[in-house]
């Protein structure tokens, strides 16, 4: 769907330039969730990322699901913002993702460990995390297959 051309605008409007694509089902699904449970002002991810913070269990998918779409918009707001408030959203996206991480360690990772290792190759992350690269492959792999 991505590849489909998601066109996020810094006013918060969300289209696919892809119109065969944008009118399959699954699609306007994630469409809708994308304009309607998505936050996208600062104040809106703000809130969330203090709700995030605070839960100590794994977050229901649904709300998995708006953490993924949330940093995948504040990826596409960094892309298309200039100035300084492109840095208030590339500091968004880096606390969802670190949330990311934290969530999908819930119970795998050991207490008060730091999770701020996204950039780190695969091995050199502690075992807890490397651990996760047999359960979340990377499309590196697969899109050189493609090719």
């Amino acid at each position: 769907m991505l590849w489909g051309g998601l066109d996020i605008q810094a006013n918060g409007t969300i289209r696919l330039q892809d119109e065969e694509l944008a009118s399959l089902r699954p699609v306007r699904r994630f469409m809708q969730i994308l304009e309607d449970e998505v936050p996208k002002t600062p104040s809106e991810i703000e809130h969330y990322l203090r709700y995030y913070s605070l839960t100590d269990s794994p977050l229901p998918l649904t709300e998995f699901d708006r953490l993924l779409f949330t940093s995948l918009y504040c990826a596409y707001q960094v892309r298309s913002v200039q100035g300084l408030d492109k840095n208030l959203w590339i500091s968004f996206f880096s606390q969802l993702v670190d949330e990311i991480f934290r969530d999908l360690c819930k119970g795998l990772c050991p207490a008060n460990t730091t999770l701020l290792l996204a950039s780190w190759p695969w091995k050199e992350k502690p075992s807890h995390l490397a651990s996760l690269k047999h359960f979340y492959h990377s499309n590196l792999a697969r899109a050189k297959r493609d090719t």
